[in-house]
């Protein structure tokens, strides 16, 4: 099959859901993310990640680069791409023929992938939540961490990871609700839990990551956040919490252990392992947004490509996932 003939400049708008595999390409994307690797022949490439004005995002290759073609790509600016689609363990990539900078502008952060509920309904999630708490030192406390300027500024959009479970403008605010609403469940299962100390961990327990992220053309880690981790950074949040409000002893350990202790075990970056109820629910409650999220995303998407009734690896969720043959 012979490619169009190329023409400068005049590349139609595409959308990245648009393109299946063997079409010929040939548009502008933003390239979100850029890594050059090196092949086992020993030859140099380009592996990229492209992002569309819908926010969705596709993998892409070019291959045996030359010093001068791996110099000219920056990630957080448009270029023109031509190449051909391809298809690789279930997901379309893009194996790049040609590509070069173009003169259109974009706005890097204006086309991550956002949360598709809005942020004003998700933070009055949250302050709802904390406005249940029975506890007036605890609620106190909850106040004054979602007052924080920090907080106030960036949890409506922050996302909550760089990849796999609510990588998106809003997803940490989303995260936290989907948990607040299973932790509220969970609480009328096993009554000898303190509802208002977990709801407590829920909110505070990534709120580290409004430090360890950014919004780049990607969604980035921090100097910081690479040093310190978003746990870390999360008591730092929390304490200040504390000091305005007097809180101290025993409620403001169980706090911070909390936070420190969420991921659950060590060799997953926890601090401390759960020693108390509730910390052992939250990082169940945890897990269970953060990896049926991704498998629901994952094949949410395989289905809209027509996969029915296969085993795929999921991109997101990084595990074997089957798509049921009927609905």
């Amino acid at each position: 099959m012979t490619c169009p003939p190329y023409a400068p400049g005049k590349s139609a708008p595409l959308n990245i859901a648009e393109i299946t595999p063997g079409s010929y390409v040939h548009a502008v994307f933003l390239v979100a993310s850029v890594e050059v690797r090196e092949a086992r022949t020993g030859n140099r490439f380009l592996r990229m990640s492209l992002r569309d004005r819908a926010g969705a995002t596709i993998d892409a290759v070019m291959f045996q680069v030359t010093e001068a073609q791996i110099a000219a790509v920056t990630a957080g600016e448009p270029y023109e791409i031509e190449g051909r689609a391809d298809e690789f363990r279930n997901r379309v990539n893009i194996k790049v023929d040609t590509l070069r900078r173009s003169d259109e502008t974009w706005d890097a952060t204006a086309y991550l992938p956002r949360s598709a509920k809005s942020a004003e309904e998700l933070t009055g999630s949250i302050r709802d939540a904390v406005e249940s708490i029975e506890s007036p030192e605890l609620k106190d406390v909850l106040r004054a961490v979602i007052a924080d300027p920090l907080v106030a500024e960036r949890l409506p959009q922050w996302p909550a990871a760089k990849t796999r479970h609510h990588a998106w403008i809003g997803g940490l605010a989303e995260h936290t609700v989907e948990m607040l609403q299973i932790a509220d469940r969970v609480a009328r299962v096993y009554p000898q839990l303190d509802r208002d100390l977990l709801l407590a961990g829920v909110v505070l327990h990534d709120l580290g990551k409004l430090e360890e992220l950014d919004l780049q053309a990607s969604i980035v880690y921090t100097d910081a956040g690479n040093l310190e981790g978003h746990m870390v950074q999360g008591v730092r949040i929390l304490d200040r919490a504390l000091a305005a409000t007097g809180c101290d002893g025993e409620i403001a350990t169980l706090l911070r252990h909390l936070v420190l202790s969420h991921q659950g075990l060590l060799e997953f970056a926890a601090v401390t392992e759960p020693m108390i109820p509730e910390a052992i629910a939250l990082h169940y409650i945890d897990q269970l947004s953060s990896q049926v999220r991704p498998a629901i995303e994952d094949v949410g998407a395989a289905r809209e490509r027509g996969v029915r009734g296969e085993m795929l690896r999921g991109s997101t969720a990084m595990r074997e996932l089957y798509v049921r043959a009927e609905d």
